[in-house]
């Protein structure tokens, strides 16, 4: 005969993350910002030869260590949004949520790219093979159109959670769709992702959890 599980037999369920996972998990993210930010290279595609050869004029040990410190940044982003989809369905489930998480989703795919690419460009330069740096400074350079994708669904797939559940105060959710709306919009689009580290910070802070979170 079949026996039905009880609250003693069930497995252990893990607990939803509390303010201080968030809070710690934003406070990383932002940290790996700045150092990201700091020591990235502004490579276009128009940009001289010599000077992408000088943006990545150091040695293997350095270009490791960033290549690391990038990957541990996608792997933030991801718990992140897992986290805050969590919190953001405790109001009410809705299928925003999931835009969200998704979108979160989709920006560490994008910095992923970003990191493998700048790996890949100090090979090429260390290689000295001008043809492949090249073409991968024209990859880097419209290496800023999925990130555009991402924001809008982060932005606004939250900001719509926050206005039609109450899950973010109204101005952080008012905030988020126009951020998310402009996202798209050429020179524009550079607000939304200098604000991305505040804005998860200020979303870990705020988020409505559980009283027990």
């Amino acid at each position: 005969m079949t026996q039905l599980a009880t609250p003693e037999t069930q497995a252990p369920t893990t607990g939803a993350p509390g303010r201080r996972t968030l809070v710690g998990l934003a406070g990383a993210i932002l940290v790996c910002y700045v150092v990201m930010l700091g020591t990235g290279s502004d490579v276009h595609a128009d940009t001289k030869l010599a000077d992408i050869k000088g943006f990545y004029d150091y040695d293997q040990t350095t270009s490791q260590v960033m290549s690391y410190v990038g990957m541990v940044f996608v792997a933030l982003v991801v718990f992140f949004g897992a986290a805050v989809r969590h919190a953001l369905r405790q109001s009410r489930a809705t299928w925003l949520a999931d835009v969200s998480f998704f979108g979160f989703g989709a920006l560490a795919a994008t910095f992923a790219s970003w990191v493998v690419t700048d790996s890949a460009l100090w090979r090429a330069v260390d290689y000295g093979d001008e043809s492949s740096i090249r073409s991968l400074a024209a990859i880097s350079d419209a290496g800023f159109l999925p990130l555009m994708a991402s924001m809008i669904a982060v932005y606004v797939g939250t900001g719509l959670v926050g206005l039609t559940t109450g899950a973010i105060p109204k101005w952080l959710a008012v905030t988020s769709v126009g951020i998310g709306v402009v996202a798209p919009m050429s020179i524009l689009g550079f607000i939304g992702a200098s604000l991305l580290p505040l804005w998860v910070l200020a979303l870990a802070i705020t988020v409505r959890l559980e009283p027990s979170a």
